[in-house]
């Protein structure tokens, strides 16, 4: 749909104002979410594996397993380290997976995308819908890995309920790093560079299995900003109760990643569909 009709579509039911064009884009973007939602409900069963089991195996076998190996780290039992990890890296990597191949599916093989935008859904709207349908499968899966920490005793502090906020920030970040590399691929086997060359190495190396401080200075100060090191931190803060000054760095370290990716995913998109 060209943009002038979109344009006038908007004004004439949301009005000309700043605060009526947000509330545009909050209700288109609204329902793309909700589309995406409406599919999920109609398969949720063969994703269900997942969110539910995957979890209860990974931190079964880090508390029981490797764990009776390693011990304590910092004072704390290796189960309960690796816990926060966890949550955040399966929030990324749901995220991953359904902005990657989820959106690229939606976009060039069962084109979607071309029929939304002959509504009155805008190209920015449709992004914003798609990386905020993929930070709420972050929230889920967030959650389930939560809920089996609690269940095994791996998690120590109420505070870890905010750690379901952190997910959805880490769903974000990575939803629109992954639409982005989306934007400029070229076919369906691009993406698994993405998983290759950038998701795995930082699952690995972001502080979720053994200490930063086991790394060289140089590698310690260049992971330390990545977005899967600084939301371990943070729900690490968050899991044992131990809130300090510093647990504000990397939480503004999560809202600088996200005012960074959001634009850029959107820009490279824009592009990518309208061309």
């Amino acid at each position: 749909m060209a943009s002038t009709d979109h344009k006038h579509f908007s004004k004439s039911i949301f009005g000309h104002t700043l605060t009526n064009r947000i509330l545009a884009i909050m209700v288109f973007s609204f329902r793309v979410w909700q589309r995406n939602l409406d599919s999920f409900k109609r398969q949720w069963r063969a994703e269900a594996g997942g969110f539910i089991i995957e979890p209860i195996v990974m931190l079964s076998a880090m508390t029981f397993g490797l764990g009776g190996f390693v011990g304590s780290i910092d004072g704390i039992s290796y189960g309960s380290f690796v816990t926060p990890g966890i949550i955040v890296a399966y929030a990324m990597f749901h995220s991953a997976f359904e902005a990657t191949y989820g959106a690229y599916m939606r976009m060039e093989t069962h084109h979607l995308y071309d029929g939304i935008l002959t509504t009155p859904v805008a190209v920015e709207e449709l992004i914003l819908g798609e990386v905020v349908w993929a930070a709420t499968r972050s929230i889920a899966a967030g959650i389930c890995v939560l809920t089996t920490g609690f269940a095994l005793g791996l998690v120590h502090s109420w505070f870890s309920l905010l750690t379901v906020i952190v997910a959805f920030f880490v769903g974000i970040i990575f939803a629109s790093l992954a639409l982005t590399l989306v934007s400029k691929a070229g076919s369906l086997g691009t993406l698994n560079n993405f998983f290759t060359v950038f998701i795995t190495p930082m699952f690995f190396f972001s502080g979720i299995f053994f200490p930063l401080t086991q790394m060289p200075q140089i590698v310690q100060t260049v992971v330390s900003w990545l977005p899967l090191a600084q939301a371990t931190t943070l729900t690490r803060h968050l899991t044992t109760g131990q809130l300090t000054s510093g647990t504000l760095i990397p939480l503004l370290g999560l809202l600088l990643w996200t005012a960074i990716t959001v634009p850029i995913a959107i820009i490279m998109m824009r592009r990518r569909i309208i061309r």
